[in-house]
């Protein structure tokens, strides 16, 4: 062998040697040092000194992302979560996403907007967090859930690359400030499931449970003290294949010009973030009903809405309906077929005389007659898109059908990404509805976000009343969290 050969093959190794030490290595070595960050607040601001008593039991509220309830209860029918009461579904906000559902469920406040990118009308500008920012960013600049929290088991958009190379970092670490914390009440959030289901897909996501099923059982043998768990996901994720819509070709045809800045009448912003069933157009809102018509034609859209004066219209290829609210009640008025599949539903409402002479039916009546829809709790979750949801809202939603997904152009048709995994965002219950179980009271069939919410302002209501909020020994049948003095 001549030496110039050597010298190739020694750098070449050199440099896959380095390669992976950029990859493999130093990005858990940051990540390691991140999770070891207290991100709450309240906790991290205590006076210096204080004294915290031994806490009688932990009670850890544990977030985890986009897991769906299929997949945690086929885990569940298998044997693991030992100890767990059987899990229950807990229906998302729409759009099924992190920041509205984590908001509403763990803090109840509003984020900027339904994702990292969103339209201030009001600076007249497109906001939010850039992508390479958030590549190895943990920081989230609007008030949602982090406050709250112990732990976050995410170390950026970098874990959509190859997020398994992240998960033994998070579980032990995870593990051990759970086993070393001195409070009573425990939040975390694992992100790290999210990436794993959008890219690796089912048999990757079901493997990382089964870690985190260990892992639990591994903290109850050496914690010391009880241990009560509340664990629950933000939205599901459909785990199949999804390629990506064109939205923008069909609009400029019609004469629209996506732009990052609205000057002109027919402008629109489309904020590209991830490869989601989900999308919001910020535009002028003369233009809503043109744009979803156009919208109702695209392959992929299951449909859109808007606001339309006092009213919010519903667009599809299915037809077209008009949503109003009075006090607690809803209306859905089909007006050309019925793009959410409800008139059975409400012919059935009628005649057991649930719909006053108006056609108003109370929010919960809607919800026990549609949390097994294929749109769980429709006229709720659309309403409240529009309507308080977040502090940006866009001005046209759209809902995508299964199997279709919006995002950056690379997300294309033959993209290796769009393919090997799957996608939530949608109204549907297959990216909708995700899980909710404790380890020590029975939770419902079918949950709103509101539970996990409530669950904790009863805690922080026992806090500030200086009472221990300690959740039950025994098993049976509760129907609410025990509070002692």
């Amino acid at each position: 062998m001549d030496n110039d050969f050597l010298k190739r093959v020694f750098f070449t190794l050199l440099a896959v040697g380095l390669c992976s030490v950029v990859i493999g290595v130093l990005p858990n070595l940051w990540f390691r040092s991140h999770l070891n960050k207290n991100w709450n607040i309240e906790e991290s601001t205590a006076p210096a000194g204080q004294e915290i008593p031994d806490p009688e039991r932990l009670c850890l509220i544990f977030a985890i992302d986009g897991v769906p309830f299929k997949t945690i209860k086929a885990l569940y029918d298998d044997g693991y979560f030992r100890g767990f009461y059987p899990p229950g579904i807990l229906v998302s906000t729409f759009p099924s996403l992190t920041r509205p559902a984590f908001s509403k469920m763990l803090v109840g406040g509003k984020p900027y907007g339904y994702e990292r990118l969103y339209y201030n009308f009001n600076e007249n500008r497109l906001q939010g967090e850039s992508l390479i920012d958030k590549v190895f960013s943990t920081q989230k600049k609007h008030p949602d859930y982090h406050p709250k929290l112990h732990f976050l088991g995410f170390p950026g958009y970098i874990a959509y690359v190859f997020p398994e190379k992240f998960t033994r970092t998070a579980i032990d670490a995870f593990k051990t400030r759970l086993i070393n914390f001195d409070g009573n009440e425990f939040i975390a959030y694992m992100g790290l499931s999210d990436p794993i289901g959008h890219v690796e897909g089912k048999d990757a996501l079901e493997k990382f449970l089964i870690k985190i099923s260990d892992m639990l059982d591994d903290v109850r043998n050496d914690l010391g003290i009880p241990l009560n768990v509340v664990f629950f996901s933000d939205h599901a994720n459909n785990l199949k294949p999804n390629v990506r819509a064109d939205i923008y070709e069909p609009l400029r045809k019609k004469g629209f010009h996506d732009v990052e800045v609205l000057k002109n009448a027919r402008d629109f912003v489309l904020p590209q973030n991830g490869f989601v069933s989900f999308a919001a157009i910020y535009t002028r809102p003369q233009n809503s009903q043109t744009i979803a018509a156009v919208l109702s034609d695209i392959e992929g859209v299951d449909f859109s809405v808007f606001k339309s004066a006092y009213a919010i219209i519903i667009n599809g290829p299915d037809g077209i309906a008009r949503l109003t609210r009075r006090r607690e009640s809803f209306r859905y008025l089909p007006k050309k077929g019925d793009p959410l599949k409800l008139e059975k539903i409400i012919a059935h409402l009628k005649q057991r005389k649930q719909m006053d002479d108006q056609g108003y039916i109370h929010k919960d009546t809607w919800w026990d007659a549609t949390k097994k829809h294929i749109y769980p709790d429709p006229l709720n979750r659309i309403w409240e898109s529009l309507n308080g949801l977040v502090q940006h809202p866009g001005t046209i939603l759209i809902s995508f059908k299964d199997g279709y997904a919006f995002g950056p152009p690379f997300f294309n048709q033959s993209s290796a990404l769009s393919h090997r995994a799957g996608t939530h965002g949608a109204l549907l219950d297959s990216h909708s509805n995700g899980f909710m179980m404790t380890d020590f009271m029975p939770v419902d069939e079918y949950n709103r976000p509101e539970a996990i919410a409530g669950l904790l302002a009863r805690s922080l209501e026992a806090k500030q009343q200086g009472i221990k909020i300690l959740p039950p020994l025994n098993k049976g049948k509760i129907t609410k969290i025990i509070l002692l003095r």
